[in-house]
């Protein structure tokens, strides 16, 4: 119970003043989609000074089973909490995907496609495919369009919203990073574990991939515990496994957490180990695409530096490349670069830094070829 009053404190902190610029905003957004017979809304968070940085593109993480608020609110709460000012952050926008809680259509619904191997008595899933449609179709455009976005995606998804994840990761490669917290691997005689088992990460793209499990299990009529069984199995399969280096895969257990309760030890650990590993972007591919980069800074004395990651960029050396004058106020430069491509501006030595005050502080960073005109203000 300790630990849980820090983040409630700093879930109900983030949540005063949601209206002002400088601190997160949570809005909602309806949508109707002739897939469902019902209107359908999302919650989008957005980072603190979210306006006011208006040359970043950020990266966007969808949490599935926002139907309860906590598990959204932990999300964008814990976020901001581990977010130390003055250090490179990583921002985020969180997009909470609730799913409806009726008598005649819920969770299951959305997370369970049509079995294939045996028959169900519930009436409760097999709309699976038209609710993957409606994030990949109607959300997640309506995201990248109205917000400013990087184009790289996390889905966090509990116990069926987890194997709604994996499943979206082995049809389609839906988003890039996955948590599954306690995935149900059993459904339909194992299928959604014996399609993860199959799913071929050497495919040259990176992702990191955190599965947890809690202490689960779940006694079927004939007495084995089919959860626990399907899940030892894929856990075996991974720790027997060697995948490329670009795959980072975590796999953790919390036997002193229940089903429920397993979900916040699980965002504590690995939102961390997320942020860490999306400080370390790799390049989408070997092609190089044209920006343009300016710098407003009226107080600068002297020569005005680029570097960064990249030999274009003098990989790091803070004595970098030379930045174009055009005026009294502003410098600029024409680079072709691998991307994402991430720089800072010195005045030659790493001590003379220039922070622009439009951005994030730390790495500046170019997502997109159709993003790639930046201009910074120095603060």
């Amino acid at each position: 119970m300790n630990k849980l009053i820090p983040i409630l404190i700093c879930i109900l902190a983030s949540c005063v003043g949601m209206d002002a610029q400088e601190t997160m905003r949570v809005e909602t957004h309806r949508f109707n989609s002739p897939d469902f017979p019902f209107e359908r809304e999302i919650f989008v968070c957005t980072p603190q000074y979210y306006d006011e940085h208006d040359q970043s593109e950020i990266d966007v993480i969808y949490v599935f089973d926002s139907q309860w608020r906590s598990h959204f609110a932990l999300v964008y709460g814990l976020l901001a909490e581990i977010q130390v000012e003055g250090e490179d952050n990583i921002p985020f926008i969180v997009v909470g995907i609730p799913s409806p809680t009726s008598k005649d259509y819920c969770r299951s619904n959305d997370f369970l496609p049509v079995p294939t191997t045996v028959e169900y008595q519930s009436p409760y899933y097999g709309n699976y495919e038209n609710f993957k449609k409606f994030i990949r179709e109607d959300v997640m455009p309506y995201i990248d369009a109205n917000y400013r976005t990087s184009g790289h995606t996390l889905a966090i998804g509990h116990s069926l919203g987890a194997s709604f994840v994996l499943n979206a990761l082995v049809s389609e490669g839906l988003f890039d990073d996955y948590f599954a917290l306690s995935p149900n691997f059993m459904e339909d005689n194992n299928k959604f574990a014996d399609d993860f088992m199959n799913y071929d990460f050497n495919n040259g793209k990176p992702r990191f991939m955190f599965l947890t499990m809690a202490n689960e299990t779940f006694v079927d009529t004939d007495g084995r515990e089919r959860w626990r069984a399907a899940w030892d199995l894929v856990k075996s399969h991974i720790e027997n496994t060697e995948y490329p280096d670009y795959i980072k895969m975590f796999v953790m257990e919390y036997p002193d957490y229940s089903h429920m309760r397993s979900y916040v030890e699980c965002l504590m650990d690995g939102l961390p180990l997320y942020g860490m590993y999306r400080h370390n972007t790799a390049f989408a591919n070997d092609e190089v695409h044209p920006v343009h980069i300016e710098l407003e800074c009226p107080w600068a004395d002297g020569d005005v530096f680029i570097t960064g990651n990249q030999a274009p960029l003098a990989d790091w050396n803070p004595q970098g490349i030379k930045m174009d004058k055009v005026n009294d106020t502003t410098y600029s430069i024409d680079l072709e670069l691998k991307l994402p491509a991430e720089f800072k501006f010195t005045q030659g030595s790493w001590e003379k830094q220039i922070t622009p005050g439009n951005a994030y502080v730390g790495n500046l960073r170019i997502h997109h070829p159709d993003k790639a005109s930046k201009h910074y203000v120095a603060q």
